[in-house]
């Protein structure tokens, strides 16, 4: 009984758990801070290219790497530089996720909740 009971776990959470990002697809990515529903002041991130960025309150892009195994966006150049993160697959939609602990330990000052941005095409 107890192999069926852990087989049966182990099903669900494999099925239940978020899907890796296999590639970052180009487009709008609509920022709001999660806490406050709120959008984010520096605006919506737009994914240019492979590997050019810009964000809506600024006209000025950047570069950007992304490591599909370690689900992170590393922010090269441009308004975003060196901030912390990451990427996630949750319902279909593939999200950018900037966690503001991570980010205040680093030094920046990005917002009071994690600011999520949702690929709209």
């Amino acid at each position: 009984m107890k192999p069926v009971l852990l087989f049966l776990v182990l099903i669900f959470s494999f099925h239940f758990a978020n899907a890796q990002v296999n590639s970052l697809p180009a487009g709008k990515y609509e920022t709001s801070a999660k806490e406050k529903n709120s959008k984010w002041e520096k605006g919506d991130i737009t994914i240019i290219d492979e590997s050019h960025y810009k964000i809506s309150s600024s006209n000025e892009t950047g570069e950007y790497k992304f490591s599909a195994t370690a689900q992170r966006i590393f922010f090269t150049s441009g308004p975003l530089k060196s901030l912390f993160a990451k990427t996630v697959q949750n319902n279909n939609f593939t999200a950018i996720v900037i966690p503001a602990s991570e980010n205040e330990q680093l030094g920046f000052k990005i917002a009071v909740a994690d600011v999520w941005a949702y690929f709209r095409q």
